[in-house]
């Protein structure tokens, strides 16, 4: 089902040259709006999540549940994949992450091998979670070291919120309010060359900051609103996520920054107030393909200017 392998480290000396940004050279989304369907109870899955809930004293909601939209991350991530585009072997990725917050109420279906079955060739797939807010940070890191350590171009970092979940969710600064997925395929031409301008940590770690190019633009997520929180370049602020989308809500803004003409290099910033924790990401921006497809649809919370 997987195929994977442990990265290699590049020797001594490997890496040579200034540090590389990766290179974002197509994006989309997919945020459905369709009516919710009607609930046709299954009782073995409610016994099923009854059951997953007891040891921990949570009660299977089934109201919420019932009301919910029902759409599973696989859905998700595959209208992502469509809103993309079709993608020619030349242009297919060789590894894929999946980033997500909540876990999928579907349980029968794993995302990464069900995206890698419908990519042409044979991509290292697998997801990474359990991260809030700052997982698709930690995803896009993660992907970016494989390049450099496995000698990998293309990568697809795919984020999904996913809003069902059969349990009540406390209202919380994670809280998923609605189902968006976001599909990023990047190009990393910098071998084994450090990566440029990413970093997340406390905001009293030193050097935090140290990546950040202050003459680049900014898509701040939904954690930095908060004016409290500092930036080191908030006059060049480009758009800032709404909430209601933890995962996909800021990359969903730089993909409207993007569709409004904006060409440059973009840092990326989410702050989790959970964790105290502050991460970014910086990503050349001078020519991403945004394909027109009719699934690729947008709401309020998705991104907005700042």
């Amino acid at each position: 089902m997987f195929r994977t392998a442990a990265p290699v480290r590049p020797q001594p000396g490997a890496a040579s040259g200034p540090p590389v940004v990766p290179r974002l050279v197509r994006a989309a989304r997919y945020a459905p709006s369709a009516p919710v369907t009607g609930h046709v109870p299954v009782p073995e899955l409610e016994e099923f999540y009854a059951e997953l809930g007891a040891p921990y004293g949570v009660p299977f909601d089934r109201e919420g549940y019932a009301d919910s939209a029902r759409r599973t991350s696989v859905e998700l991530a595959f209208g992502a994949l469509d809103a993309l585009g079709e993608l020619p072997a030349e242009q297919a990725p060789e590894l894929v992450v999946v980033a997500y917050t909540t876990p999928d109420f579907h349980h029968a279906e794993l995302v990464a091998s069900c995206v890698k079955g419908r990519l042409p060739g044979e991509p290292l797939a697998f997801a990474l979670s359990d991260q809030g807010p700052l997982t698709a940070f930690s995803a896009l890191r993660v992907a970016v070291e494989y390049a450099r350590r496995c000698g990998f171009g293309r990568l697809l970092v795919l984020v999904v919120d996913q809003s069902t979940q059969p349990f009540a969710v406390p209202d919380a600064a994670a809280a998923v309010h609605r189902d968006c997925a976001v599909a990023l395929l990047l190009e990393w031409g910098g071998g084994a060359a450090a990566v440029g301008g990413m970093a997340q940590g406390p905001l009293a770690a030193p050097d935090l900051f140290a990546g950040w190019d202050p003459g680049a633009g900014v898509v701040a997520g939904a954690g930095l609103a908060d004016a409290d929180c500092p930036s080191p370049s908030p006059d060049v602020r480009l758009a800032t996520a709404g909430p209601g989308l933890p995962c996909t809500g800021v990359w969903a803004a730089l993909l409207d920054v993007v569709s409004r003409g904006f060409a440059g290099p973009v840092v990326v910033a989410d702050y989790d107030p959970g964790r105290g924790l502050l991460a970014y990401n910086m990503l050349d921006c001078t020519a991403v393909e945004l394909p027109t497809r009719g699934n690729e649809e947008s709401d309020d919370g998705s991104g907005r200017r700042a």
